[in-house]
C-alpha cells in the first residue's frame, strides 16, 4: 500500500509544482458555467431550470480535458515503465493514478460546482444533492478516463480518440446526475439516482483498474 499512496503523493506534489493542468480545467468550468447568466439574464426562471444541466455538462467536459494526461507523461519519460517494474501489480498503479486524478480535477471541479449553483440561481440547500451527484460522477469519469488513457498513450490525436471512447459510457451518468439534480430542486425524492450513480461507480472500481492493467501489460510485452 506504500508504493499505491507514494504515486498519489508523487502526483499531487508535480501538481503542487506545476499545477497548470488542473487550474486550467478549473477556470474551464467556471468560464463555461458563468457564460450562462448572462446569455439568459431576462429569463432567470429558466437559467434555475437548466442549471444542472450546464453544471453537469461543463464537468463532463472540463473533466475530459485533463483525461489524455493521467498516464501520458509518464509514458514519455519513462516512469511508467519503473513504475511496472515495481511490486505493486498494475492494477494498483492504475488505481492510484486513477485516484490522484480525481483528486486533482473531480474533487475540484465537485468543490467549485458549490459556488457555481449558487451563481445560476440554485438555493443553497439545493446545491449539497448536486455536490453529491458530481462527486460521483467526477470519480466516474476519472475511472472510466483511466483506463482509456491506457489504451490511447502514445497514439496520435490521444485526446480526440479519448473524447470518442469516453464520452458515449458517460452518457448514463449524464442523465442519472442531472435527474438527482432536477428532482432535488423539484423537492422530489432523489436518493434512488444517487444510488444508480453509486452502483455504477461500485462496478467501475475494479473492472476500470482491471482494464488499465491489461493496457499496461500489452504496452510492457510490445516494447
Amino acid at each position: 500500500m506504500s508504493a499505491f499512496f507514494a504515486i498519489i503523493g508523487r502526483d499531487l506534489r508535480l501538481f503542487a509544482a506545476r499545477g497548470s493542468d488542473a487550474v486550467g480545467v478549473l477556470f474551464f468550468f467556471i468560464v463555461v458555467v458563468s457564460l450562462f447568466p448572462f446569455s439568459m439574464a431576462n429569463e432567470p426562471g429558466l437559467l434555475l431550470k437548466s442549471a444542472p444541466g450546464i453544471l453537469w455538462v461543463g464537468a463532463l467536459l472540463a473533466g475530459l480535458l485533463s483525461l489524455e494526461n493521467i498516464h501520458l507523461r509518464d509514458y514519455e519519460d519513462g516512469t511508467l515503465d519503473l513504475m511496472l517494474m515495481s511490486p505493486l501489480p498494475p492494477m494498483g498503479i492504475a488505481g492510484a493514478k486513477m485516484l490522484s486524478h480525481w483528486l486533482l480535477s473531480g474533487a475540484m471541479l465537485t468543490l467549485a460546482s458549490l459556488p457555481a449553483g449558487i451563481m445560476l440561481g440554485i438555493a443553497p440547500e439545493g446545491v449539497l444533492p448536486l455536490a453529491l451527484s458530481l462527486g460521483l460522477g467526477t470519480l466516474y469519469i476519472s475511472l472510466l478516463g483511466g483506463a482509456a488513457a491506457a489504451l490511447t498513450f502514445g497514439a496520435r490525436r490521444s485526446g480526440l480518440l479519448l473524447a470518442v471512447l469516453v464520452l458515449p459510457l458517460l452518457v448514463p451518468m449524464l442523465i442519472l446526475g442531472v435527474l438527482a439534480a432536477e428532482a432535488s430542486l423539484a423537492d422530489l425524492p432523489y436518493k434512488a439516482y444517487l444510488l444508480l450513480q453509486l452502483a455504477l461507480v461500485v462496478a467501475a472500481l475494479p473492472l476500470a483498474p482491471a482494464a488499465a492493467a491489461a493496457f499496461f501489460n500489452m504496452h510492457l510485452r510490445s516494447s
